[in-house]
């Protein structure tokens, strides 16, 4: 196949294979494009090992928007101006027809290269950026969300494109320059061949029902509402366990209830594990959990990859009630809405699906039905097509 133009996926911070940044360059790398992958971390070993070229990068030690002091805050902003220094220096030798940024840095570096050379820029806006002034003085954060708010304006100006993760990030994203484009955050279907045929019915009860969260347990994530809840559930209803994929990240409030859990034997929890792995869990779990508090607009409008890969293997959803959950659940009728503060709420909604086969297994098929016909990357993949194709025209 002859190359078209290289397409550069760049960031400081998200190493080569997350999951969306993988979905993102196997798709343009299967169109035809040379695909030059700008990030920390390894391609080796990846679905993308044989498609991408890799161009590594120092991968960041520290964060500055975390509230941890002026030190480490320094430290941090050194630390990205150097890996920037770094991209954009490969940048300016490696000419890329598109650049494609993933966070505000790299969006920067991208319109700087098209001043050198005249490169397209795209950015892919994944959070709401302007959270990052949580990180300062309770004083000093609206007129910081006031700042973020005019350099990315400014930034939008002199970008060819802008792709946004649904439509109430794109609402969010109102003030910039140009409306963009959404491209969801959704898996490949043909990675999910898992009808809802694991959903017991009335007539052949499993022996536990497993309820799986694919994911870190985080505190901004509901996590402690969720240890709370799995104790409660679990004394309901005796039959149910839980698997977490992803470990234990941060501070939680209830150590001891969750190491009784692991004595139990109702909670396994398992660190980072690859993708076959969690599709293998997946395709023997009956319930999906997608749970987030709404502590700042970022997780307020959050649009997680697990809630997806939940509708694609068939999985009724226990999630928050947030709005692109919310309507996600509600709209297609494949799970139940929680008040994700509340642990009773989230126990009483896993143990209603627990106790009802008939509703797993319709909500189980309406979940499947929304992914064929709407959550899945097949479905975005022209979009994506269509944003390249004009960008080559203009």
């Amino acid at each position: 196949m002859t190359k078209k133009h290289s397409v550069a996926f760049m960031s400081c911070v998200g190493e080569v294979d997350y999951t969306r940044s993988m979905l993102l360059m196997q798709t343009v790398a299967a169109m035809g494009y040379d695909v030059i992958a700008m990030m920390p971390g390894s391609a080796s070993g990846t679905a993308l090992d044989d498609l991408i070229r890799h161009v590594p990068l120092p991968a960041p030690t520290r964060h500055f928007w975390y509230n941890r002091g002026w030190k480490n805050t320094l430290f941090a902003l050194g630390q990205r101006l150097r890996i920037g220094w770094i991209l954009f220096s490969k940048l300016v030798r490696l000419k890329p027809s598109i650049c494609i940024g993933s966070e505000p840095d790299a969006w920067l570096l991208a319109i700087l290269a098209k001043l050198f050379f005249g490169c397209r820029v795209v950015v892919d806006l994944r959070e709401v950026y302007e959270d990052r002034a949580f990180a300062f003085p309770k004083l000093m954060q609206r007129s910081v969300r006031l700042l973020l708010r005019a350099f990315m304006y400014a930034l939008s100006i002199f970008t060819d494109a802008i792709v946004h993760v649904s439509e109430e990030r794109q609402q969010t994203y109102a003030y910039l320059a140009k409306p963009g484009i959404i491209i969801g955050n959704y898996p490949k279907l043909a990675a999910f061949p898992i009808m809802t045929t694991h959903v017991a019915s009335t007539d052949n009860p499993p022996e536990q029902i497993i309820v799986i969260h694919v994911g870190a347990l985080r505190p901004s994530y509901a996590s402690n509402q969720l240890i709370e809840a799995m104790a409660l559930a679990a004394d309901r209803f005796p039959r149910l366990r839980f698997v977490v994929l992803g470990g234990v990240r941060g501070n939680l409030s209830y150590p001891d209830l969750l190491e009784s859990l692991y004595a139990r034997r109702l909670l396994q929890c398992f660190e980072q594990v690859p993708f076959d792995e969690v599709v293998r869990w997946l395709r023997v779990s009956h319930i999906g959990l997608s749970l987030v508090l709404p502590v700042d607009m970022a997780h307020s409008l959050a649009a997680p990859q697990k809630l997806y890969e939940y509708l694609a293997a068939g999985l009724p959803v226990v999630g928050a009630d947030v709005s692109t959950i919310r309507g996600v659940l509600i709209n297609h009728e494949c799970g139940i809405v929680v008040e994700p503060t509340s642990s009773v709420a989230i126990a009483d909604a896993i143990v209603r699906l627990a106790q009802n086969a008939d509703l797993r297994l319709r909500m189980g098929q309406n979940a499947r039905r929304a992914a064929e016909t709407t959550f899945n990357w097949e479905s975005q993949e022209a979009r994506l097509e269509g944003l390249l194709t004009a960008l080559e025209m203009r």
